[in-house]
């Protein structure tokens, strides 16, 4: 036993001794992969960015749901009111909150119970508890009357035979879509809805969605509906109770108004160094409707970019870090409607952005959602470096920030730990993916700047009462802060050498990117033998990545000799990239014995059919999300949503129909020729294109 227990004392010191040689936290000269910024510029912005300051000030802007008093509609926003006193106290330069006109009066809702009355009297749910309860665009009233349950509530036969006209209508489905029958078609005073569209109410049964009563339908002058939300439980239970033959009285008493107010813009830049004329941007969206208050959608976001702000500017004014050459701006913003009233209102501003990067959800607690931090690229008609700078970070922190077997030695430690003191050890977890809308990157994209999305997804509270601060970790609010930040620093600071360095980092993404695009092309090559669709996707996907590899000459500015270098490296890219890989192609279908298929009519007729543009292309934002309709599969009976939004994006007066159907489909897999014939011909109607014969 004496043996036994010094043998183990003997292995303790070896292993002491071993971490004192190999400590778990390695400098980041050590580290792999190897960034565009400094391993000193990397600690630097590591010790000084905190999760903790972001968590609080998620804390100050949305502690939790409340109704908003008066005075708020006729001066500042407590949300803005707070970003505007946290800028001026970093000391950034034009502090100032913007203002626009709102297209209509604000919703404001300042009571809201629904009670069952009989056959015994129990408050259900109180909007002073829950302000998700209340539905949005809820009208004044207090109403008594028999609960009826009517299905979905979204179809005619939800409501035969039911006694409708002056009741409260219990529905599954969301209120919107039962807002005109219920409402206007059958008399309802009102809807009780416990839809949850995109939370989790099998999981999280007690979670109430924050549903609309409705968008843009009309409501007769002798009407005043209302909606309530119910949890997933509540539902079920009054729905249960009316299945089983019980009578239910139920009262709604509801009191709201409407304000005449403005959109609200805290805005503030740091000032460039004066060597350029170009800015980029970070935008949050601060406001998503005055009403909704949510702690992770998107306090979060908007409160890491206030970290941010904070960070950058300090290290600039402690002499730790140089001024960037660029000016760069943050924008907090009602969501989409405010990034559009401010490029629009400021077209000199915009004109000089040359990428912008909104932070939506971010910093969320991985271990309760069960999610991941995910960047939404560019779409495909938008190439641009901004991807690759991003993906740089997200794979440093997402390498140096996991356990890996064969670290065994530092105890399956982290590389280098980006933590915050208050948040958790989890991994950092993340994904790169292709672009999505419904944010305010799209209004950038619109506008011709690149810009991508930051978002935390899953989020199991997203758009529910349960959208508060408590889903937020301070170690991933750090890790978010980091990657943006030192991402936003090397497209701010670059200059000659430094685009020719972020060209270079390009040019080994893209080289992957196309080791497997080759690879998809040559498996469905081997399902459908069609060689020419292929060999066309090759030469899109090289066509692509040299432009990204050639977007890096806009970092170069005004030094026309790098753009000349970065311009003839793209091109040897191209050329002998893409001539390698469609004799690889050729090779492969010689082997299968893969004879080229004859196009279709729609394919041959596309072929033939140059696109160009009549009007110019100025849309406000820029794609929507996913779903079969938006990429229009093979059954589809029309091309819609971002399938039809690239296809427009990608018309530059030399590509054929054919060519344009090659590129989306690139995207989004393979599309039927037809929908895109069906598409231009409905825009030669409206007088936006024309189709020229080639």
């Amino acid at each position: 036993m004496t043996r036994s227990f010094l043998s183990l004392l003997a292995a303790a010191g070896m292993i002491s001794a071993q971490l004192t040689e190999n400590p778990i936290m390695r400098p980041p000269e050590q580290l792999n992969p190897k960034t565009l910024l400094k391993p000193e510029v990397i600690d630097t912005l590591v010790n000084e960015i905190s999760g903790s300051l972001a968590i609080a000030n998620i804390l100050e802007i949305a502690p939790y749901e409340r109704n908003r008093p008066a005075e708020e509609y006729a001066g500042l926003y407590r949300e803005s009111a707070y970003v505007e006193k946290k800028l001026k106290e970093f000391k950034l330069d034009n502090v100032e909150v913007k203002m626009f006109p709102m297209p209509m009066k604000q919703w404001d809702g300042e009571e809201g119970e629904f009670w069952v009355t009989s056959p015994a009297k129990k408050l259900i749910v109180n909007y002073r508890d829950v302000a998700a309860a209340l539905a949005v665009g809820s009208k004044s009233a207090d109403v008594t009357a028999q609960l009826v349950y009517a299905g979905r509530g979204d179809n005619k036969s939800d409501y035969a035979g039911k006694n409708i006209k002056g009741n409260i209508v219990l529905i599954s489905g969301p209120p919107t879509a039962a807002f005109d029958l219920a409402i206007n078609e059958f008399g309802a005073a009102g809807i009780a809805s416990f839809n949850n569209p995109v939370g989790r109410p099998f999981d999280r049964p007690d979670q109430i969605a924050w549903n609309p009563l409705g968008r843009g339908i009309s409501i007769g002058e002798d009407k005043n509906p209302f909606g309530f939300n119910l949890s997933h439980r509540m539902g079920i239970e009054l729905m249960e109770r009316l299945e089983k033959g019980e009578k239910l009285t139920v009262r709604a008493k509801v009191k709201a108004t409407e304000y005449d107010t403005k959109m609200q813009v805290p805005t503030a830049v740091i000032k460039g160094d004066g060597s350029s004329d170009q800015e980029i941007t970070l935008v949050s969206h601060l406001f998503e409707g005055v009403a909704k208050q949510g702690g992770m959608d998107n306090t979060s976001g908007s409160a890491i970019t206030l970290e941010i702000a904070r960070v950058w500017q300090k290290l600039i004014n402690d002499g730790a870090i140089p001024r960037p050459r660029r000016t760069v701006r943050f924008l907090w913003v009602p969501e989409i409607s405010g990034s559009i009233a401010y490029t629009r209102a400021n077209p000199e501003e915009t004109k000089k952005m040359i990428a912008a990067i909104a932070i939506d959800m971010a910093g969320g607690d991985v271990a309760k959602s069960h999610n991941s931090l995910r960047l939404m690229t560019t779409p495909y008609s938008v190439t641009s470096f901004l991807n690759d700078v991003h993906t740089q970070f997200f794979n440093f922190v997402g390498e140096t920030n996991r356990e890996k077997v064969n670290n065994r030695r530092l105890y399956y430690g982290f590389q280098y730990p980006i933590l915050d003191p208050k948040g958790s050890r989890d991994e950092f977890y993340y994904n790169i993916e292709k672009h999505y809308g419904a944010s305010d990157h799209t209004v950038y994209l619109g506008q011709g700047i690149p810009a991508l999305l930051y978002n935390n997804w899953p989020d199991v509270a997203y758009h529910t009462s349960e959208d508060s601060v408590a889903n937020a970790d301070p170690t991933q609010a750090k890790r978010a802060g980091f990657v943006a930040l030192a991402a936003s620093m090397v497209i701010a600071n670059a200059d000659g050498p430094g685009a020719l360095g972020v060209a270079g980092m390009v040019s080994g993404y893209a080289g992957q990117r196309s080791g497997k695009e080759l690879g998809a092309a040559l498996q469905e090559l081997s399902e459908n033998s069609d060689l020419r669709w292929a060999l066309a996707r090759m030469r899109i996907n090289y066509e692509r990545e040299a432009d990204t590899i050639r977007s890096a000459a806009i970092l170069a500015d005004k030094d026309p000799a790098t753009k000349k270098k970065i311009e003839d490296y793209a091109t040897e890219f191209y050329e002998t990239g893409l001539k390698a890989d469609l004799a690889r192609i050729q090779a492969f279908a010689k082997a299968r014995g893969i004879v080229p298929k004859q196009m279709t009519e729609d394919e041959t007729r596309a072929s033939k059919l140059v696109v160009v543009r009549v009007k110019p292309n100025a849309p406000p934002t820029m794609g929507g999300g996913g779903g079969s309709r938006t990429v229009s599969p093979l059954d589809a009976e029309k091309l819609t949503g971002m399938g039809l939004s690239e296809a427009k994006a990608f018309v530059n007066g030399k590509r054929t129909v054919l060519d344009i159907r090659d590129a989306v489909s690139a995207e989004f897999g393979a599309i039927d020729a037809k929908l895109f014939l069906a598409a231009f011909d409905d825009a030669v109607k409206s007088g936006d294109f024309e189709l020229v014969q080639k």
